[in-house]
């Protein structure tokens, strides 16, 4: 996917957007208003899959003591996730993101 042939007016384009789309469920929006951007579309995918293991983590917060741990573990790893993700959307580049980008590939939207 980061072989993707993107102008620098596509790129500015869906620049916010993109780095919108790593915001909990914000990644609609450039479903709806973004239709055409590869790049917004590239990083929204990855959006998607980060809300989804954000919302997988939630079920360790229904164990009693040790989940608490695990989910605040994996909150903290998923914002940092959502950062890197910002970050290179807001620089112009459809970066992979390790592990979350093999499942965000087989997404069709």
């Amino acid at each position: 996917m980061e072989d993707l042939k993107l102008t620098e007016e596509e790129i500015r384009d869906g620049a916010p957007f993109a780095a919108l789309s790593y915001v909990f469920f914000m990644w609609i929006l450039t479903f709806i208003w973004k239709k055409d951007n590869r790049f917004a579309h590239f990083h929204a995918r990855q959006g998607i899959a980060l809300f989804i293991g954000e919302l997988g983590i939630g079920i360790f917060a229904l164990i009693p003591f040790v989940g608490i741990f695990f989910y605040t573990i994996g909150l903290i790893i998923f914002l940092f996730l959502s950062l890197y993700g910002i970050y290179y959307s807001l620089t112009g580049r459809a970066k992979r993101i390790p592990f979350i980008s093999n499942i965000s590939d087989k997404f069709i939207v």
